[in-house]
């Protein structure tokens, strides 16, 4: 980032023009950081679940090392019968904007040769990674900030729209908001948005 100053005070448009700028580089090594520390706890969560570390010889015993991933084919649930079979890549929204070409580890299952269906903890549907949501939610309701105005900036912040739907909490019943009056809302915390 190259900026040059001259003699004199800065002009509103200059103090802007630089200002956006810091803010596009700081939102671009953040979300360059997510993408680092994501993608290896995806490998950590391949590790812990296949019992092994990436590369070492797979030891099959009498005794199933039972996982909750299963194989889509044969419904396989013995992770020494899992290996790595290299990455897709995906996008995912954050709160700093799109990350793009996200490595997620694929596994094959070696009694048929098809895909195991794996539901990583970190990721979730509609490719949202979204930490603070929540707290701004509750913090919005509770100063009396519309949804449709958290929706709004939340859109801005991101370079996307956000329906409004994506502002409720899913396991609440009947479409309940955050700040409503149920005395759960305030303790919400992060249980209730895909992160």
């Amino acid at each position: 980032m190259t900026i040059h100053f001259r003699q004199g005070k800065l002009e509103a448009h200059e103090r802007q023009a630089i200002l956006e700028e810091v803010y596009q580089q700081a939102k671009g090594t953040a979300r360059a950081a997510v993408k680092a520390v994501v993608e290896a706890l995806l490998e950590a969560e391949v590790t812990a679940k296949l019992g092994r570390e990436k590369g070492a010889v797979r030891h099959i015993s009498g005794q199933p090392h039972v996982s909750d991933w299963v194989c889509g084919q044969c419904g396989c649930a013995d992770a020494q019968q899992f290996t790595r079979d290299g990455h897709y890549r995906r996008s995912l929204q954050t709160g700093w904007g799109s990350i793009e070409g996200l490595r997620v580890p694929l596994l094959e299952c070696q009694q048929c040769g098809h895909d195991v269906i794996c539901h990583f903890t970190i990721l979730e549907k509609y490719e949202r990674f979204w930490l603070d949501l929540d707290q701004d939610v509750v913090l919005g309701s509770g100063l009396c900030e519309s949804l449709r105005h958290l929706s709004e900036r939340w859109g801005e912040a991101v370079g996307s729209s956000i329906g409004l739907r994506t502002l409720v909490l899913p396991h609440q019943p009947d479409g309940a908001r955050v700040g409503a009056s149920s005395p759960d809302a305030h303790h919400a915390g992060a249980a209730g948005h895909p992160i």
